[in-house]
């Protein structure tokens, strides 16, 4: 049974043209990160104005972060910086960005999770996978 179902995953790779090994580039490299950067900033002076942290799909976002789809959105105002955190998928393999909106550091990294993998894609953004 084992054996059927593996040969129908790779039949079906095959057949639909991709492949099954994920993919080690970022995941949306078509996205205007310095308009993304410019809609997190606006998103977290509305945030921190209205007090608001949270905001999922149904909410209405910033263009270029309902662009990307995103499970959820979260605004985290440090001491040391402000971060937007835009989770696009989730469950067991979490992946997403992380927007420095604010940072007295300029070399800041924002962290996510344990042993998560943080790569900078842009001036003041970076993406996680887990």
């Amino acid at each position: 049974m084992r054996t059927l179902l593996a040969i129908a995953l790779v039949a079906s790779c095959l057949l639909c043209g991709t492949s099954c090994k994920p993919r080690a580039k970022s995941m949306l490299p078509l996205v205007n990160m310095t308009n993304l950067v410019a809609d997190c900033q606006k998103l977290a002076e509305e945030g921190a104005k209205l007090g608001r942290e949270f905001w999922d799909r149904a909410d209405p976002l910033p263009p270029t972060i309902a662009a990307l789809a995103p499970q959820y959105v979260h605004l985290s105002i440090r001491e040391s910086a402000t971060v937007v955190d835009i989770q696009f998928s989730g469950g067991f393999y979490h992946r997403g960005y992380l927007v420095v909106c604010a940072s007295k550091d300029p070399n800041f990294v924002p962290q996510k999770g344990r042993n998560w993998r943080i790569t900078k894609v842009a001036p003041g953004v970076f993406e996680y996978r887990e």
